[in-house]
């Protein structure tokens, strides 16, 4: 078959070169959004799967309305295209143009977490098992019919980027099974109506930490969001993002957000046990060891987190 991938995110590197590495199918090119400023100094910059493919020789489109998609498809006529985390809603019109429509590959097992954000709502859920979804594409917001589904577990401590990661791996070859499907005429299974959970996108105030949850829904939030918006605490007037937390078995009992200082370890309580801050960078400063940070600290005793 003649590919499109749609893609805006890294983990569609492993499909790509599995794609290219194999000779059952021909990739057209990387379909991914536009350019944008980024950063402090708000440069105009390829977001970082562009930046790998153009390096690679890959064909790289970069559309900016529906209508230049359309173009593309019609210009080049593949026989499907593939979308992961390609970050847009692609219209009824457009899903009928190639031959055998659009799928995509999804983070979770459908009907559960359909929407943006799958694996990070997963973690912060405390779900034991992921997945990997194969699906038809149509009108509705991941609720086309599946090709193939395989469900993984979470590793205790595993946070979203490293579960991803993981996940992008299983989904190359999960796709090349469900293509095979595809040129043999297979028809997707409708997806159940029972267990549908929604994943929107987070938001950065998403990150800030509540002290009086457990320990264990402190360390879930961490562990989904601290790659992506990041997870952050006031000390006072200062806003500390979290870069680095760990559950503690120490044994002193502190009150929700109540800070400890013990031999240059960082520890907080919550409405459980307690939490140990390991790395942190405080608003205008770089990251730090908690180590670093108590030694600039001009008073130990007192402190809370909120």
């Amino acid at each position: 078959m003649k590919l499109f991938v749609a893609s805006s995110s890294l983990v569609a590197k492993p499909l790509i070169s599995t794609l290219l590495a194999g000779k059952d199918h021909q990739l057209l090119g990387l379909i991914t959004n536009p350019d944008k400023a980024t950063g402090r100094g708000m440069q105009i910059e390829a977001n970082e799967l562009a930046t790998w493919a153009q390096s690679e020789k890959i064909q790289t489109y970069k559309p900016s309305t529906h209508d230049e998609i359309r173009l593309i498809i019609e210009k080049d006529k593949p026989d499907l295209v593939i979308t992961i985390a390609y970050g847009q809603l692609i219209p009824e019109p457009l899903l009928d143009l190639p031959k055998h429509g659009w799928i995509n590959v999804h983070f979770s097992t459908l009907p559960k977490w359909r929407g943006a954000a799958p694996v990070q709502w997963a973690i912060l859920n405390g779900d034991k098992e992921s997945g990997i979804s194969i699906f038809k594409l149509e009108r509705g917001m991941d609720t086309g019919p599946i090709y193939l589904m395989q469900s993984i577990q979470i590793e205790s401590s595993e946070r979203s980027e490293e579960l991803l990661e993981r996940l992008s791996i299983l989904g190359s070859s999960l796709t090349l099974d469900s293509l095979t499907l595809i040129s043999d005429g297979f028809t997707p299974q409708a997806q159940s109506a029972q267990g549908v959970s929604i994943a929107p996108k987070f938001k950065k105030s998403d990150g800030q930490l509540d002290w009086s949850q457990s320990s264990e829904q402190i360390f879930n939030r961490y562990r989904a969001l601290s790659d992506n918006p990041g997870v952050w605490s006031m000390l006072a007037d200062l806003r500390i993002k979290i870069d680095s937390l760990r559950p503690s078995y120490a044994s002193d009992q502190l009150k929700p957000g109540e800070i400890l200082i013990d031999s240059e370890k960082f520890f907080v309580g919550t409405s459980t046990n307690v939490i140990e801050i390991v790395r942190l960078t405080p608003a205008g400063r770089n990251q730090m060891s908690a180590a670093e940070f108590i030694r600039g600290l001009p008073n130990r005793s007192g402190l809370s987190l909120g």
